[in-house]
């Protein structure tokens, strides 16, 4: 029962918590940019363009983050980079797409966003290819 109110901490504990968190994220993601990949042509012409780059270009960015991100971030590999592009991804969300929406609407990229800070700041843990590549 002690260790349940315990501020200490181990380096085992916290990288596989990073590895959960991570894998997590990556894998829920990877369900918002696989539907978009498989409407890609339905969905195009009528995409959001907050960066006012185009409708498709725009989605073929959502794609990246959505998909190619979100898989490195599964196995580990670019680790940072690749959650500070899905970090600005949620803030244009927040900011642009969903900025008068309730709360209930916004919950989602909230959660996005500070998952990816936190690996953004913390990195992938020794669970990863990067920890891996790093040792």
């Amino acid at each position: 029962m002690k260790n349940l109110f315990s501020v200490r901490w181990s380096h085992g504990l916290v990288n596989l918590s990073l590895l959960v968190l991570r894998v997590g994220t990556g894998l829920m993601l990877l369900t918002h940019g696989l539907p978009k990949l498989m409407h890609f042509q339905e969905m195009a012409a009528h995409f959001a363009d907050p960066l006012h780059v185009g409708s498709t270009a725009s989605l073929i960015i959502v794609l990246i983050a959505e998909i190619i991100c979100a898989f490195l971030l599964v196995i580990g590999l670019l680790s940072r980079p690749v959650a500070a592009v899905i970090f600005i991804e949620m803030i244009i969300i927040l900011l642009f797409i969903h900025h008068h929406d309730p709360f209930a609407k916004q919950e989602l990229a909230w959660h996005y966003l500070i998952s990816s800070f936190v690996l953004l700041c913390c990195g992938p843990g020794r669970i990863s290819i990067d920890g891996m590549i790093s040792r």
